[in-house]
């Protein structure tokens, strides 16, 4: 998520200190909701794409089966593949 600009963060700050208790449970409520629901529209976005959808499926099938590898070997193997790639092409001094 981006940080605020320092003056949007500063009008936020001051609209804030003078809201009552039951407007700023209102903004927490409106904020939670605008979070959730955009990660659900990149959810939906994925979702709508036929083969994307068709993936996920098969992904879910075989961790009910027992298939698959642990989210934290894929991670690391991602990693050192990213590493890998960011060192080619950089020659050291």
């Amino acid at each position: 998520m981006p940080l605020l600009n320092p003056s949007l963060k500063e009008r936020l700050e001051a609209l804030l200190a003078e809201l009552p208790s039951d407007k700023l449970a209102l903004l927490v409520d409106f904020a939670e909701y605008l979070k959730d629901r955009e990660e659900w529209e990149a959810t939906w976005e994925l979702l709508s794409d036929p083969k994307m959808r068709k993936d996920v499926m098969e992904g879910r099938r075989q961790a009910e089966q027992g298939k698959g590898k642990p989210w934290r070997e894929v991670q690391k193997r991602v990693s050192r593949q990213i590493d890998t790639k960011g060192r080619k092409g950089i020659s050291s001094p």
